[in-house]
């Protein structure tokens, strides 16, 4: 094609529609010609278009292909993306609590060994007949717990009762007041004895602590047994807690402790869940492709990405068929990409497979858009009469058509 006589401003503009199909489109729109062949859609209402329809529906998978890609930089055991799973060489010993952000590698194994548990403060009455009454009218003693506050009880018993009933009166006594110290009542009926037993509602030497001033026959003042520390030992290294449960072991591992003994306790991200989050970006990209099968160009570069990478993707576990789309073939390599960090790494970076579908995902819709003028012109200029069609249209444009070069 040839350009004769021109206008210096309308040359100007029209040499930046030949080069982009878009702007080429919006030019013969301006024009008016064919309006609703060469009308560009609306990206807020592309579904509404006929002829692009399917733009819309390459721009939302584009955007969520992206937001996968991002989270696929994430997925590693040091994230808190997925859970982590615990397991013991004896079980009986705790229970252990993994958060999703406890640091983890691969597989952490670590030794702890429980040499004491913490115990309440117990006291224990004089064992009594159940059937005789050693309190006399009255029944009376005092607690002081672990804060100092003492609290006194009084209990007036009838000729009718027996020292069955006025322990039964005490423990109901202590138990409807706020002292932290909890009242049961033993009898053994066999027996025909009775005594009551005093138990601290917390454990560790520190908050369990209890004492009771007690004159009586029942002697509850003397401790049977004392509230104690935790103690345990983790790879070698001695701690205590006042409490049994939720005791730290390393950061974001917790245990509850259950009895004294030894146990490895073994923790590792639960990679299984992580691998239905790939087979959801592979099932997006490869959905992508398909869409960008009528635009040559989206199609082509996503083609030059999965076969430039498919090196680096197959040893994650991932490998490219023949069409370039994605398929998770071993499942066990990408368990073990994932675990060691090296899976993340293709999503990470300048020049990364992620970098790259980054770029191609961000202006997928431009690209499709691109590709689609492009057929359609072509198609409408098949249908034309050329030369008839540019001598219009350039003279109305300030130009002078001088045929097909």
């Amino acid at each position: 094609m040839a350009i004769g006589a021109i206008n210096a401003n309308t040359y100007s503009i029209f040499n930046n529609y030949l080069h982009t199909g878009g702007t080429l489109t919006n030019y013969l729109y301006g024009l008016g010609k064919n309006n609703d062949m060469f009308k560009p859609p609306q990206q807020n209402n592309m579904s509404n278009t006929s002829l692009y329809g399917s733009l819309g529906s390459i721009k939302s998978s584009a955007d969520i292909l992206r937001s996968m890609a991002s989270s696929m930089a994430s997925l590693s055991p040091l994230s808190s993306s997925f859970g982590k799973t615990a397991s013991y060489t004896d079980k009986d010993v705790l229970t252990a609590n993994v958060a999703n952000n406890a640091t983890v590698s691969s597989v952490t194994k670590t030794n702890v060994t429980v040499n004491q548990l913490a115990t309440t403060q117990q006291n224990k009455s004089a064992t009594l007949s159940a059937a005789d009454n050693s309190f006399g009218s009255q029944f009376t003693l005092s607690i002081t717990n672990d804060k100092g506050q003492t609290s006194a009880f009084n209990v007036n018993l009838s000729a009718s009762d027996n020292n069955k009933t006025a322990m039964q009166s005490m423990a109901d006594s202590i138990n409807k007041s706020n002292t932290g110290v909890k009242a049961t009542v033993s009898y053994d009926e066999k027996a025909g004895t009775v005594s009551l037993v005093l138990e601290g509602a917390k454990t560790g030497e520190n908050d369990g602590k209890f004492t009771v001033t007690d004159g009586s026959s029942a002697n509850l003042s003397v401790v049977e047994r004392q509230s104690v520390n935790a103690e345990y030992t983790v790879n070698g290294q001695s701690f205590t807690s006042q409490s049994n449960n939720a005791v730290k072991i390393t950061d974001g591992v917790t245990a509850d402790l259950k009895k004294t003994g030894s146990t490895q306790l073994s923790y590792s991200a639960d990679v299984g869940s992580a691998i239905s989050k790939v087979q959801s970006f592979v099932d997006t990209f490869n959905s992508l492709k398909d869409k960008a099968a009528s635009s040559g160009e989206l199609n082509a570069q996503m083609t030059v990405l999965t076969s430039t990478f498919s090196r680096t993707l197959g040893f994650s576990g991932i490998s490219v068929n023949s069409s370039g789309k994605l398929e998770i073939n071993n499942e066990e390599a990408l368990k073990n990409s994932i675990a060691s960090g090296s899976f993340s790494k293709n999503f990470q970076g300048v020049g990364s497979f992620g970098y790259k579908l980054n770029d191609i995902t961000t202006n997928a819709y431009k690209t499709a858009y691109s590709s689609a003028v492009k057929d359609q012109f072509q198609d409408f200029m098949n249908s034309q009469n050329k030369n008839n069609f540019f001598s219009d249209l350039f003279s109305s444009s300030g130009l002078l058509f001088n045929g097909w070069a």
